[in-house]
């Protein structure tokens, strides 16, 4: 898969989660802490309350995305990042931010030598 399709099914899951036509802003938390080890976490505004997204109801396949999108974006070692914020209009604009969190990077560490 490119970037580009990766982008196109995070967001269209958020999307399928979304309960309400009548919705602002959306995006979704992720960490990489570890080799296939995804977490994430996500909200919406509507009505202008922060609404959580009920990441339980994601596709379970989005851990293998980020996973590829981790691979792609940090081969050769040039862009470091182990958390990211995917955000979404419903006009279907999106951004990705990449996060470089060296306290989860030591923690995960620390905790792999245990």
């Amino acid at each position: 898969m490119t970037v580009d399709e990766i982008y196109l099914k995070i967001g269209q899951e958020i999307v399928n989660v979304i309960e309400t036509d009548n919705w602002k802003n959306a995006r979704l938390e992720f960490e990489i802490a570890g080799e296939g080890i995804v977490g994430y976490t996500g909200d919406y505004l509507e009505n202008d309350e922060t609404m959580d997204i009920s990441v339980e109801n994601i596709d379970d396949d989005i851990t293998d995305w980020l996973n590829e999108l981790h691979e792609i974006t940090t081969e050769g070692g040039n862009n470091r990042w182990n958390k990211s914020v995917f955000s979404l209009t419903p006009d279907g604009k999106y951004d990705m931010e990449f996060i470089w969190d060296q306290e989860l990077y030591d923690e995960v560490q620390r905790l792999s030598k245990s």
